[in-house]
């Protein structure tokens, strides 16, 4: 087939002749390497939640949350984290223990009678799902009490949804000057902050629920996934489930929000018909699959 010069020339600009390079804005886009030893980043087309052993706190008074030692299975308690994987994004919630805690002794870190013990590590355990800190679009913490916030400082690179009580707290609150180091790099990261309940990704499916009284912004997180259906992951609004079925608190938060948000979250969970996981409890957390393992 013959073409003309004029043909020709408008093919090659619409990039049409065979065997012509395509032009640089037809070329696929480079797809950035993976750190080593990081798996492929999963794909979901529904929300997935995965379950990371963040530590262990070891502690023998349950007389603090007016409980006693014959009235609790296991005095001791979980520190879980939860990643949520969504179509839209990826939410870190609680980021547990320090991870500079891995095989260090128990006596060398001991805080108000709870000694912390971690073996693995937060950053290890994203590895091994296939995400990396920067990968991460938002960062959630229960609440700013420091074995929730051990590793904040790695992932301020994520924008921090927050409670605007809690932010207020955490950065002017004399009991939290000691802490402030753990999460000193969210006062300079990017916010959203709020007041109540926030939909993480605007479809109802993750839900950051405003159950202050344990701190003054404390919160707990709603996930509604599409095999396990809706779940409840309660933060500190319950430490043991003695508290729930005896219906004890601290005494402290007695006179605190605490009362008032256990009542609505009891009508939460009925209405969604929704399971409560209370992390600290170790019965709890034994059950559930851990990462990499998920629930969706």
């Amino acid at each position: 087939m013959r073409v003309s010069f004029r043909a020709c020339f408008l093919l090659l600009v619409l990039g049409c002749v065979p065997g012509a390079p395509a032009l640089a804005a037809d070329a696929p886009a480079a797809v950035p390497a993976r750190p080593p030893g990081i798996a492929p980043l999963p794909k979901v087309t529904s929300p997935r939640l995965y379950v990371i052993d963040c530590g262990t706190l070891t502690y023998n008074r349950p007389e603090d949350y007016q409980l006693t030692r014959e009235e609790v299975a296991d005095t001791n308690m979980a520190v879980p984290c939860y990643l949520v994987i969504h179509p839209r994004g990826i939410l870190l919630f609680d980021t547990g223990l320090s991870d500079r805690l891995v095989g260090r002794p128990l006596w060398e870190n001991v805080d108000g009678g709870y000694g912390q013990l971690r073996f693995t590590t937060l950053r290890g355990a994203l590895a091994d799902i296939g995400v990396t800190p920067a990968d991460i679009t938002y960062l959630a913490i229960s609440h700013s009490h420091w074995d929730h916030v051990g590793n904040a400082n790695d992932y301020a690179g994520s924008v921090w949804l927050t409670q605007k009580a809690e932010l207020d707290f955490m950065f002017s609150d004399k009991d939290q000057l000691p802490y402030i180091p753990l999460y000193a790099a969210l006062a300079h990261a990017r916010k959203e902050v709020f007041v109540g309940d926030h939909d993480v990704f605007g479809d109802g499916t993750v839900i950051l629920k405003f159950t202050p009284g344990h701190t003054p912004g404390h919160q707990a997180l709603y996930v509604k996934l599409a095999r396990t259906g809706g779940v409840v992951l309660s933060g500190d609004l319950w430490h043991y489930a003695e508290e729930r079925t005896l219906k004890r608190m601290p005494k402290e938060e007695e006179t605190t929000g605490t009362p008032a948000s256990r009542a609505s979250m009891e009508r939460f969970l009925e209405e969604k018909h929704a399971q409560l996981w209370i992390g600290h409890s170790t019965t709890v957390f034994r059950n559930l699959v851990k990462s990499p393992g998920w629930y969706d």
